[in-house]
């Protein structure tokens, strides 16, 4: 089955725009060496939140406070495959027309990544990988909503998608035919962690309410090692300084 992904058709990648207003291709900076996260604000002035930010993502979640909240209603229409290999992450365009309505708030789904491994951790516990969903309303408040994976059986709905997939540095794979659906990749049990944080590449903005589900979802080893190993290994930023921010477990209503 690997030979058959790997044998897939990709196309010429540019940047892309996620939603949460950062550019996420791999200019200056990286995951590791001398332009790692512990060097991101020394490579540009725009930078400087990744040093000296006090409401930064990624944290451990744990210490949280019960909370009644809205549900999370991830109202998304199917979008023709968009995806990207940016050197350091497998990132996909979602079409027009999708939202994350959260009681009376409304943002547009931008787009979302795969990360390996997750970046949040769950009272220390660290999962193989995660998908952020990128959510963006009008008034320019961003949202990023986080589906955990564990290793287990194989995902259906990746398994649409892992063929799909651009193999290369610099490549995209537009598939107008293939259709997908991102609420496939979210589990059953909406209910979920929140808090306040930044965006966890440069330039590390704060301001972003962050969405966690609690409920992991599965995915076999070969699926998860096939994401990490075309972006060649980690793409996850070191955990951040919790400080005094409340993590609120939300039960919906």
């Amino acid at each position: 089955m690997l030979s058959r992904w790997i044998m897939s058709g990709v196309g010429v990648a540019t940047s892309l725009m996620l939603g949460a207003g950062a550019t996420i291709a791999q200019d200056n900076w990286s995951y590791g060496g001398s332009n790692g996260p512990d060097a991101w604000h020394t490579l540009s002035n725009n930078n400087a939140l990744c040093a000296v930010g006090q409401s930064q993502s990624p944290i451990n979640i744990e210490g949280t406070e019960p909370a009644i909240m809205h549900r999370l209603m991830p109202d998304y229409q199917v979008s023709a495959i968009n995806l990207a290999h940016n050197r350091i992450m497998i990132t996909m365009d979602y079409e027009n027309g999708s939202y994350l309505r959260v009681g009376r708030k409304s943002m547009a789904l931008n787009g979302f990544v795969f990360r390996t491994p997750a970046e949040h951790t769950i009272a220390g516990e660290q999962f193989p990988m995660s998908v952020q969903f990128v959510h963006r309303a009008s008034n320019g408040d961003r949202a990023i909503v986080v589906s955990l994976f564990k290793e287990g059986r194989e995902n259906r709905s990746l398994s649409e998608l892992l063929p799909h997939l651009p193999l290369e540095p610099d490549q995209r794979n537009r598939e107008a035919s293939v259709l997908i659906n991102a609420r496939d990749l979210m589990p059953g049990d909406k209910s979920y962690y929140r808090y306040m944080g930044s965006l966890t590449t440069p330039p590390c903005s704060e301001g972003v309410s962050w969405y966690i589900y609690k409920q992991p979802i599965e995915a076999s080893a070969e699926q998860i090692n096939l994401i990490a190993g075309i972006v060649g290994g980690a793409n996850a930023r070191p955990l951040q300084r919790r400080g005094n921010r409340i993590i609120l477990d939300a039960r919906g209503q």
